[in-house]
């Protein structure tokens, strides 16, 4: 059975092969005492999208994609069986999957690289091929724990094909498992890259160690205020609390959402419950939402590509549950119980999440007496 989901790489295949780049997405992981791991991840566009979710099972048969003008006669495409159940959220026009979990509790998530991006070149001595379009699939498919992952991507070459003028997907990973280990996947020129997490956080470009060094330059903010401090002959008070943070960047560039969430999961107190670590997420990915018309990054056919926050999740990988919500609709979140849908162990989906998310806030007036 060929792919049966392009999972997350035809996702930025088809987005940034034809339109120009409009996607800034921020992850964020938070671990609570109790065991807990939950992702944040907001999706960022420019244009409006169509959002749907799906449910690929157990026991599906793949064939990985390879460059036959590159590769000996005798080739033979890598193929599996998927071991495990997963499901995510993907737009329509891309036929794949942003964001995804299998039943083990691992999880990937793609976001923009715009820039660095360079993924590897097939040669005929090259036996492990897989497209970028099955990297997805064979991850969630085959491996419980990121440790796997670190071990057997190594030992695979991919590729994509060009599909403009413009170049090839640039898209790197945020890999995660239900014990909170976290690696980050990049290819840059031509070579893997695989960065241990520390920070819990990703957004986009520069890649993760520029990043990591980006922080360098916020090491002097602290969550203490400084209530007043002695001059020579004066003293000087604070005229507001939170002045520790003063030099938090406030834009919306990638490195300064980076530098946001990064410091704001640090100096957070820790939490007990996967209840408590689902509200501090949500407070974290508050920090980087973007109203409509804060961010105008260019004009496509004609119109401004005013780029929002379209849909948020927040993920819990313990107890395989997906909390969603879209731009319109930020105060609702609709909860997905995977548990119960990786028991059917069939095929679900695409299904809009429009269907859903358009019902209003809870109404209490009545019950207030």
């Amino acid at each position: 059975m060929r792919g049966f989901v392009k999972l997350i790489c035809g996702v930025m295949v088809l987005a940034f092969g034809f339109m120009p780049c409009a996607n800034a997405c921020t992850f964020v992981e938070v671990e609570a005492k109790d065991g807990s791991v939950v992702i944040g991840r907001s999706i960022e566009w420019g244009f409006p999208m169509e959002y749907t979710f799906s449910v690929v099972p157990k026991g599906q048969t793949f064939t990985a994609s390879y460059p036959a003008d590159k590769v000996a006669k005798d080739f033979k495409p890598m193929t599996w069986v998927s071991k495990y159940s997963y499901a995510g959220v993907g737009v329509t026009i891309q036929a794949g999957l942003d964001s995804a979990q299998n039943d083990a509790g691992l999880n990937i998530e793609g976001l923009n690289l715009p820039g660095f991006t360079e993924f590897q070149t097939v040669t005929p001595e090259d036996r492990s091929v897989l497209a970028l379009a099955d990297l997805g699939d064979w991850i969630l498919g085959n491996f419980a724990t990121v440790q796997e992952v670190r071990e057997a991507l190594p030992k695979c070459t991919v590729w994509t094909p060009a599909v403009s003028a413009q170049g090839s997907a640039t898209i790197h990973f945020a890999i995660t498992d239900k014990t909170g280990a976290g690696i980050v996947v990049e290819y840059v020129k031509g070579k893997l890259n695989i960065h241990d997490n520390i920070t819990h956080t990703m957004t986009n470009s520069p890649p993760y160690d520029w990043h990591l060094t980006n922080l360098r330059n916020y090491m002097t903010l602290t969550p203490k205020d400084m209530v007043s401090v002695e001059r020579e002959g004066y003293s000087l008070h604070q005229l507001s609390t939170g002045d520790g943070m003063t030099g938090m960047p406030g834009d919306y560039k990638s490195a300064s959402r980076f530098v946001k969430t990064s410091l704001l999961r640090s100096f957070a107190v820790p939490v007990d419950t996967a209840a408590e670590a689902y509200s501090l997420t949500g407070h974290i990915m508050n920090n980087v939402d973007i109203p409509r018309g804060a961010v105008d990054s260019g004009d496509y056919e004609g119109k401004p590509m005013l780029e929002t926050a379209q849909i948020v999740l927040i993920k819990d990988l313990k107890n395989n549950k997906i909390f969603v919500s879209d731009y319109a609709h930020r105060l609702n979140f609709l909860l997905i119980d995977l548990n119960k849908l990786f028991a059917k162990n069939k095929k679900i989906g695409p299904v809009l999440f429009s269907t859903f998310i358009s019902q209003p806030s809870i109404d209490i007036t009545d019950s207030i007496k």
